[in-house]
């Protein structure tokens, strides 16, 4: 009886850990699928950032989508995350090559640009706002001059790995003629579309008040917006744009009305930019000025005032006169003085 028991618990607890186990590899499935990776769902993402930029939403390109899918899948199979596809292809071969009709100038890369990244449950919110983070990245998903886009999701592991693919059809919708030429160097990985603009020079109002913007190649609403202070719901209501309508080079935009038209200047007018110098004082000594002539006065001998003798600065015999009559007069008062003596 004991050993019937034994053997019923270790039939049950066999039974009960067989699922466990049997669910073990799923675990990884489910840790991967709490996160949003679907390529539809990392398409909404990016078309979500460009209705908030003021841009239309990209079309879904069947042909860009499976070009994307099959770059993301061998991104996961060799964990090298990089735009170098099988074969050492660069991104507008491998669009090329699957058929897709590729405008602008092919020898450049063409009308075309694509992100990728990877990481541990990563979700597509994460992907997007990482791709935010420089120009060449934000111009893939804001490129003013792309229309379509194509998304690939692939798993390794707990890793997943995203790409989108965005471009620009040519017109007629047939692909070019196109023919790299002998030893070409391989074509450049980001689209020569323009890039963002990251500063807009205001406009002042026109003769009647109106404040219009011509956008400019790169300048998304948003920027156009924060640049005049305004919100881009207004500036879609004064020029009758739906929520959906995009802006392009060469449109012009009402921003504001009923201004005070610019002060205009007359084409006559002389502008003067020489700075005023305000000059310095100076000070100039007055000028010397001597005296024509120099009084000498001699001191009187024996209580007797000599007459005091005029003598002219510019004649020296009259000085030297004056010196000889006053030495004899000195030799006579000796001279009596000496007899008086005896």
């Amino acid at each position: 009886m004991r050993q019937f028991i034994v053997l019923v618990l270790f039939v049950v607890t066999f039974l009960w850990a067989a699922p466990v186990r049997a669910g073990q590899p799923l675990s990884v499935t489910a840790a991967r699928r709490r996160v949003d990776a679907d390529p539809y769902a990392l398409i909404n993402e990016v078309n979500a950032l460009r209705a908030a930029n003021g841009l239309a939403a990209y079309s879904i390109s069947p042909i860009l989508m499976a070009v994307a899918q099959a770059h993301a899948e061998y991104m996961a199979a060799t964990g090298n995350v990089s735009h170098t596809g099988a074969g050492g292809t660069t991104s507008p071969q491998r669009i090329l090559a699957a058929g897709y009709p590729l405008a602008g100038d092919l020898s450049l890369g063409g009308l075309r640009s694509e992100n990728i990244t990877a990481g541990r449950n990563k979700s597509v919110q994460q992907a997007v706002l990482e791709w935010q983070g420089d120009a060449p990245h934000l111009n893939t998903m804001l490129g003013p001059h792309l229309r379509e886009i194509g998304a690939g999701v692939a798993f390794a592991g707990e890793t997943i790995y995203y790409v989108i693919d965005c471009a620009t059809p040519t017109s007629s919708g047939q692909p070019q003629a196109y023919t790299p030429a002998p030893g070409a160097a391989q074509m450049p990985e980001q689209a020569y579309a323009a890039p963002l603009a990251s500063t807009i020079v205001p406009s002042t109002p026109d003769s009647e008040g109106k404040l219009i913007h011509e956008v400019r190649p790169g300048e998304t609403l948003w920027l156009i917006a924060i640049s005049y202070g305004m919100k881009i719901a207004d500036i879609r209501r004064l020029n009758n744009m739906t929520e959906a309508e995009a802006i392009f080079p060469g449109e012009k935009l009402l921003i504001r009305q009923g201004l005070t038209p610019a002060p205009t200047v007359s084409s006559t007018a002389e502008v003067t930019t020489t700075p005023e110098v305000t000059p310095v004082p100076t000070w100039t000594p007055p000028p010397l000025t001597l005296p024509a002539t120099a009084t000498l006065e001699i001191s009187p001998v024996n209580g007797e005032s000599a007459p005091a003798a005029s003598v002219s600065s510019n004649s020296s015999m009259l000085v030297l006169g004056v010196i000889i009559l006053a030495a004899l007069v000195l030799a006579a008062v000796f001279v009596r003085a000496g007899r008086r003596i005896e």
